[in-house]
């Protein structure tokens, strides 16, 4: 029998600006699994990172300008939210209006009616954005008011591969393994929310196993799997979306391709920055027109021409 173990630490305090975080999660690991091993992967939440290195704001001290005042008008979105997301370098790619069919999935996912229509009158659209590196996040820029006191927000980090690779080093100094770690943030995907790995060390986020051989030695179309997006997701079933309290999960007895150079940010793809990306969207909507009606079709070869 062969097994992954995916273990949720229990007792990882409430983290404040300046914790030495890779002391705490080492001691946590010592007290609830008997320490970490040669081999284990390390999931961490964004907001944990962010609040020991003091990535927070004050959402009643942003003062919105007159470009996020007036991306609010149009949209309904908080200007000072926009605000922060301006702040932050981010480049707004789109903005998804939560009202009319977004509205009505979100309804059927909450167990009290009221709150959620709440949550969606208050928050009203949700931003698509692309940082400075080049990377696209669905949610805000990754900006944060859950599990937050107050009107306080957590703000991503610059380089997430950069904190992760930190991360990881002060772990290894104080347990003295060989180790991975990931750094997990809940981003939109069609159909829902799902955590997914921002940043990453001492791993290749994804397999490279394109055409090799399937079991009956035909080459197989596959097998670039997002090995670090699949682990943030198992993590992810452990850290919850609410009150759960478990930011951290240690992967154990799961087979990986160490590496020392790759990252989420040089290698799952798109890469940020990467020539070409709105040729690939053209051509897919030139190849999706062939299987439309007249009208359609002539839509999506139009549309591809303004990418």
């Amino acid at each position: 029998m062969k097994k992954v173990e995916i273990l949720g630490l229990e007792t990882i305090p409430r983290i404040e600006a300046g914790d030495d975080l890779a002391e705490i999660v080492a001691r946590c690991c010592e007290n609830e699994i008997g320490g970490l091993e040669d081999g284990d992967v390390v999931v961490v939440t964004c907001k944990i990172a962010s609040k020991a290195a003091g990535l927070t704001r004050r959402l009643g001290r942003v003062k919105p300008g007159k470009r996020a005042l007036a991306i609010s008008r149009k949209t309904g979105k908080d200007a000072r939210w926009l605000q922060m997301i301006l702040d932050e370098g981010h480049t707004i790619a789109a903005i998804l209006p939560l009202k009319g069919i977004v509205e009505k999935n979100i309804m059927d996912s909450g167990s009290d009616p009221a709150r959620s229509a709440g949550l969606v009158e208050h928050e009203r659209a949700v931003c698509v954005t692309m940082d400075p590196s080049g990377r696209f996040h669905t949610c805000d820029a990754g900006i944060d008011g859950s599990n937050m006191p107050g009107d306080t927000v957590s703000l991503m980090p610059k380089d997430p591969d950069a904190t992760a690779a930190s991360l990881r080093d002060e772990l290894q100094k104080h347990t003295g393994k060989k180790l991975a770690v990931l750094l997990s943030d809940t981003q939109i995907i069609p159909f829902g929310t799902m955590d997914l790995a921002i940043g990453s060390a001492g791993i290749d986020p994804r397999a490279r196993m394109f055409g090799r051989p399937d079991i009956f030695k035909k080459p197989k179309f596959g097998g670039i799997d997002l090995v670090a997006y699949e682990m943030t997701a198992a993590s992810a079933l452990l850290f919850g979306q609410t009150g759960s309290g478990i930011p951290v999960a240690v992967i154990r007895g799961c087979d990986y391709q160490a590496s020392e150079t790759a990252n989420v940010g040089n290698t799952l793809w798109p890469r940020p920055g990467e020539a070409g990306f709105a040729d690939i969207i053209a051509r897919t909507l030139r190849a999706s027109a062939a299987t439309r009606g007249p009208r359609t079709r002539i839509l999506l070869r139009i549309a591809s021409w303004f990418v």
